[in-house]
């Protein structure tokens, strides 16, 4: 159902530093949610960073986007060394400065200004006078917020853990917009990828799609794999993303004697990971924390079981051991047994993938949270709601 005729369309500017550069789970949510509110009849833009002397890595596909040239440092192992997050915060600061400037010039072209996971952007824009509600989205509870910009929101989005923590917390009023899945991308079909990598067709892979960074815990995973490799040969491990951890990453695969079973993709184009997923036998997160998953989603959505960690949120999404097997955290040993009982039993792993990708259809689309967000949106402007009754999931 979109936006009723004669109602101008609500003008939304999504701010999101890295959604040039890298695809993670705030990227995701702002182009997935953007897409589907423009099929409500919003009309959507886009606001992000590129470096200074490269060009972006990962340019967005949106008849509306603009980029903003400011220092990155994305390449720094700020989560490893000592003091790091400085440099992080600095690389930010230079970006909320000369975002603020770009958008107070342009305050007449957009409704909402939408930002992900910077509260100083919000505190900049208010000290600015800007004229417009301000929405934030938090990913994760660990937000850095030195001058209390969370407060200052006109709107406070969140989803997964996020939500109860915001709640108890500065902000009671935060609204639960939950995260989802393009069910028809990610659905069970055929993939040319173990052809095109020369990987056997009976072998059992595994696949990780996540940062290079400390919280995906990678080298736990390692040495899981490493264990399972004692008894499944054939086993190969994917692994999908990039970050400040790779040369770590490949440090340990040569240590462990895996590098022939282990393929590092880097950052793979998004229309190109479904294909990743219909090629695995089984997906894994071996976090020590997440405060939500659209990796878990997708690999529902695709049909996969899943092995994961026991964090927060992920262990309900795959049903505990209904959609796959739940360990404890940092356990290799754990973690390579449940690997070993999903690669001896392709029947189990079929089941599971049903479940999971019938939850992700039946519970995950991003048609109910667009919906829910337009009237955020109509809630800030003052404009009466533009879905007085429930609507129904499209079904096309």
């Amino acid at each position: 159902m979109p936006e009723p005729a004669g109602t101008a369309p609500v003008r939304v500017l999504f701010v999101n530093r890295m959604a040039s550069m890298v695809r993670g789970g705030g990227e995701t949510f702002d182009l997935e949610i953007a897409r589907h509110l423009e099929l409500l009849g919003a009309e959507t833009s886009f606001l992000s960073g590129i470096p200074l002397l490269s060009n972006a890595d990962t340019p967005l596909d949106h008849p509306r986007s603009h980029t903003i040239r400011s220092p990155y440092t994305g390449w720094f192992p700020w989560d490893r060394v000592p003091q790091g997050w400085r440099l992080r915060v600095w690389d930010f600061e230079r970006f909320e400065a000369a975002a603020t400037r770009w958008i107070l010039a342009r305050q007449d072209r957009y409704d909402i200004v939408q930002i992900c996971e910077m509260p100083p952007l919000v505190n900049r824009l208010k000290d600015g006078g800007c004229r417009l509600p301000v929405v934030m989205r938090i990913t994760a509870p660990d937000y850095h917020d030195p001058r209390l910009g969370v407060q200052l929101a006109d709107a406070l989005l969140a989803s997964g853990v996020s939500i109860a923590r915001m709640r108890a917390g500065i902000r009671p009023d935060t609204i639960d917009i939950p995260n989802g899945v393009d069910t028809e991308r990610f659905a069970p079909r055929p993939s040319d990828y173990r052809a095109r990598r020369g990987i056997p067709a009976d072998a059992f892979v595994v696949l990780f799609v996540a940062r290079f960074q400390q919280v995906k815990n990678h080298a736990m995973l390692l040495d899981a794999f490493r264990r399972l490799r004692a008894t499944r040969p054939d086993a190969r491990l994917v692994l999908v993303g990039s970050g400040p951890l790779e040369s770590r990453i490949r440090s340990l695969l040569h240590q462990h004697r895996i590098e022939d079973a282990v393929i590092i993709e880097g950052e793979v184009a998004f229309p190109d990971v479904p294909a990743l997923y219909n090629a695995a036998d089984v997906h894994v997160i071996s976090s020590h924390s997440e405060s939500f998953s659209f990796a878990t989603l997708e690999a529902m959505a695709s049909g996969l079981p899943l092995v994961v960690t026991a964090t927060e949120w992920i262990p309900g999404l795959i049903g505990h051991d209904e959609g796959g097997r739940v360990v404890p955290l940092d356990d290799a040993p754990a973690f390579a047994a449940a690997l070993a009982e999903l690669a001896a039993a392709p029947a189990l792993r079929a089941r599971m993938g049903e479940r999971n990708r019938h939850a992700a259809v039946e519970r995950h689309g991003w048609h109910a949270s667009a919906r829910k967000l337009l009237d955020v949106y109509h809630g800030l402007l003052g404009r009466v709601s533009a879905f007085p009754n429930p609507a129904p999931e499209p079904t096309s």
